[in-house]
């Protein structure tokens, strides 16, 4: 009933696939196929990455090539879409914003299956070399050519399944997928190219691979973002290249995000001297650049808007090379002159920090989510039409995700297609940004599962991170959170070291027992003087005693958490400051931690763990506040 194929037609390169018997091409009549596709590398796309914006390229790029083979199969083979959703009356400017995960799935009318993979194919490896063309052009000679051909033309990954159409949709779904994840397992052995005999540089970024970047075109460079001395390949300088390339589209980098938490507390109406000292401190150091740099790239041309960079030592000198025509970059970058001026600019930091008391913080969030159940869901589509009608729902849900993130909290998206989201955001929205996306996603799935379906819900993992940790680390961390919000599902887990290396603070929390709302209630407490650092460590410690008087069976369970609840009363008294009545802080504190006395008993709910979950709460929003404050925002009174 089925048939696969991977199609092997790259332009550049001998088209390799089997030949279909003459006479059974002649006698197949039209038939209807589910055709399932999956694009690739992931790899090489999103996770290879030194830089935020080569991250968000990567993901934006492997939608668009996605995008290319649905339109392929809609326009050209008047395919019925199933994923992504396309219906015939969407505009040009909806089909530009659709957000596209790299599995595309559709039911095909054709005589010839393996032609409309072969055509996908090509439209799929056609758009990849748009970009990468393009790049190309950018750099002009200053890349070795020959290794850049043979690197680009050999990226895209394509796998296509089909099987006919002639039982029920949802066994012939399960059928194709099984399919697919079949033809996964093999692989393909191309012949080797190799490169030169003598040896070439391994790219930084994909050791894999060599660099194509000449040794002595470096000022040529600079322009572009790469580093003295970096070596990178064709695949990492097409992400490098990604504001050069394709639609100017702006991005916010994780200075960007880091800093708008400082630039927001800077642009409050109480705090005009503050802004007075901040402008005249930019107005300067344009006034120094503007005989070296090309003044008008600072924060993307927007002259209304801070260049965040020149606000962080560690990115003064990287932002100047940057600035630099090519020009520039050739007579004065290796004469140290940006080192000098990179001195200069932050002793006027300093001087600029002592007088207003504050600095903007080196911590970003970054966000990773993921539908719960997801998988179910999917399989127990049984028509055509609950199955447009979901993927439709999705669609919707990538598009909010980003007007959420970029509009509502001025953070930056990286990836949204279908359930999955990644997306940088300042510390002080990211809490209220998490709770809408997991809100939005269950407001859209009750209107996109079927009736009787169990209903999917939605896991975040937020990891705090330092500026300056190399990328893949930081990844790999947020990753991490996610996977432990997973354990529990429909839940929001959070990780924060400092780059000290001081105490980790990491804590899974139930979406039902509103996390978001309770540790934004204990961030107004620690800023108005009610709570403080030494009641959450408080908090700390008492579950710890608790729990090894519990390992120890000494301490009964039948009333714990009214015992806990009195204890933490007691707490409250103790760490209560002198201007604050008693009466005001228990009505005050003591209301985030009744709770403990529905625990136990008849109740399933463990006093202790929910003990230890509001003891970790209390912690982060404490540490939200510091980190966000103590290098940045915590006095909030106003310049004098």
């Amino acid at each position: 009933m089925g048939d696969s194929s991977r199609t092997e037609t790259v332009p550049g390169q001998t088209e390799r696939t089997e030949q279909v018997p003459q006479q059974s091409q002649q006698l197949q009549q039209p038939t209807q196929y589910l055709m399932l596709f999956s694009i690739g590398p992931v790899q090489e796309f999103i996770a290879q990455a030194r830089k935020t914006r080569d991250l968000w390229f990567g993901s934006y790029v492997l939608s668009e090539i996605s995008k290319k083979a649905a339109r392929e199969l809609s326009e050209a083979h008047k395919a019925q879409m199933i994923f992504p959703y396309l219906s015939q009356n969407m505009t040009e400017a909806e089909l530009d914003d659709l957000k596209v995960a790299n599995k595309v799935q559709a039911i095909v009318t054709t005589d010839n299956p393996r032609q409309v993979a072969l055509d996908v194919k090509r439209a799929v490896t056609f758009k990849w070399l748009d970009y990468a063309n393009e790049a190309k052009k950018r750099l002009g000679d200053s890349i070795i050519g020959p290794m850049w051909e043979r690197q680009v033309k050999d990226l895209v990954e394509f796998f296509a399944v089909w099987s006919v159409l002639e039982d029920k949709y949802e066994d012939v779904l399960k059928q194709t997928e099984q399919l697919m994840a079949a033809r996964k397992t093999l692989r393909d052995y191309r012949p080797n190219e190799p490169a030169n005999l003598f040896g070439d540089a391994k790219s930084s970024l994909d050791g894999g691979r060599e660099s194509v970047l000449k040794s002595g075109k470096y000022a040529s460079y600079a322009g572009f973002g790469i580093k003295l001395n970096e070596k990178l390949d064709a695949i990492s300088l097409v992400k490098r290249l990604s504001r050069f390339i394709g639609n100017e589209r702006e991005f916010k980098s994780v200075c960007d995000v880091a800093f708008r938490q400082f630039e927001d507390e800077v642009r409050k109406p109480e705090n005009l001297k503050m802004k007075d000292k901040v402008d005249f401190f930019y107005r300067d150091i344009r006034e120094h650049l503007k005989e070296h740099v090309d003044i008008s790239k600072m924060a993307d041309g927007k002259a209304d808007t801070y260049d965040s960079r020149l606000f962080y030592p560690n990115r003064v000198e990287e932002a100047i090379t940057e600035l630099m025509t090519e020009q520039q970059a050739s007579t004065q970058l290796f004469k140290e002159w940006p080192d000098k001026m990179a001195r200069i600019i932050t002793r006027k930091l300093d001087f600029l920090y002592d007088e207003i008391k504050k600095s903007p913080t080196s911590y970003y969030a970054l966000i990773v989510g993921d539908g719960d159940h997801m998988g179910n869901c999917l399989r127990g589509m049984r028509t055509v039409e609950e199955h447009q009608k979901f993927t439709e729902q999705l669609s919707r849900f990538a598009s909010q995700v980003d007007n959420i993130v970029t509009q509502h909290y001025a953070g930056q998206m990286i990836y949204s297609g279908g359930d999955d989201v990644m997306a940088l955001l300042p510390l002080h929205h990211c809490l209220d940004a998490a709770g809408e996306i997991q809100q939005e996603f269950i407001r859209i799935m009750k209107q996109a599962v079927p009736d009787g379906t169990r209903l999917p819900t939605f896991s975040v993992g937020i990891a705090i991170v330092h500026m300056m940790e190399p990328l893949e680390e930081s990844l790999q961390l947020a990753r991490a959170t996610e996977a432990l919000a997973k354990v529990r599902r429909d839940s929001l887990a959070i990780y924060f070291q400092k780059r000290s290396g001081s105490e980790e603070m990491k804590v899974s929390l139930p979406f039902g027992d509103q996390p978001v709302e309770t540790i934004n209630e204990m961030k107004s407490l620690y800023k108005s003087g009610y709570i403080s650092s030494g009641f959450a460590y408080a908090l700390r410690q008492l579950h710890t005693e608790y729990g090894d008087l519990q390992a120890h069976k000494t301490v009964p369970q039948e009333g714990l958490g009214e015992l806990l609840l009195q204890e933490v009363r007691r707490l409250i008294i103790k760490k209560k400051p002198a201007h604050i009545s008693k009466d005001n802080m228990i009505k005050k504190v003591l209301s985030l931690f009744t709770g403990l006395e529905e625990t136990g008993g008849e109740s399933h709910s463990d006093p202790l763990a929910l003990l230890h979950r509001l003891a970790e709460q209390c912690v982060i929003a404490i540490t939200l506040e510091k980190v966000g404050g103590t290098d940045g925002t915590q006095h909030t009174d106003s310049a004098s």
